[in-house]
């Protein structure tokens, strides 16, 4: 009985980190009128993003165990910083991680955060998320400014997009 339980918990392990076909990230941006701040949730596939920032000369980050390296959310911060950009009105906003959430279903989701901005009259949006390791990636946003909600796909031979507001 051991054995087979055994058995099968390694089969479901390795399933769970098999190849897939369909890659995909999904940011949920909105701009909270209140505090003047894009506020951001981003969902990786979790080995997905462990893998790019492996590529990107991360340590075994170990996300989401007991095990998980002290400064896992530099690291996921500076990669998303690296691939993921909001100007508005011109000007590069900082995003600041306020935390994640590592899911049991193999996802991650990140939470940020951009500093203030009173009044955004263009936004231009780049996202070329895991195109460096995925030929396939996809990467989409949904947007919502005050009541107007917006979606948006990226991938590796589009990663920008510019908006006028006004």
């Amino acid at each position: 009985m051991i054995r087979k339980t055994l058995m099968v918990f390694l089969t479901m392990l390795l399933l769970s980190f098999s190849p897939h076909d369909y890659f995909v990230s999904i940011t949920d941006a909105e701009y909270n009128a209140t505090e003047r701040t894009f506020q951001l949730t981003i969902k990786f596939i979790g080995h997905d993003l462990e893998k790019a920032l492996a590529h990107a000369g991360a340590p075994d980050l170990f996300l989401g165990t007991p095990k998980e390296h002290e400064k896992a959310n530099q690291y996921i911060l500076s990669y998303i910083n690296k691939s993921f950009l909001l100007k508005a009105n011109s000007k590069p906003l900082v995003l600041n991680m306020v935390g994640k959430e590592v899911g049991k279903d193999d996802f991650i989701y990140c939470y940020l955060e951009s500093e203030k901005v009173k009044k955004v009259k263009t936004l231009e949006l780049e996202n070329s998320l895991l195109t460096e390791l995925f030929s396939k990636q996809e990467n989409k946003i949904h947007l919502n400014i005050e009541g107007t909600k917006k979606s948006y796909s990226f991938n590796k031979e589009m990663t920008q997009k510019t908006l006028n507001l006004e």
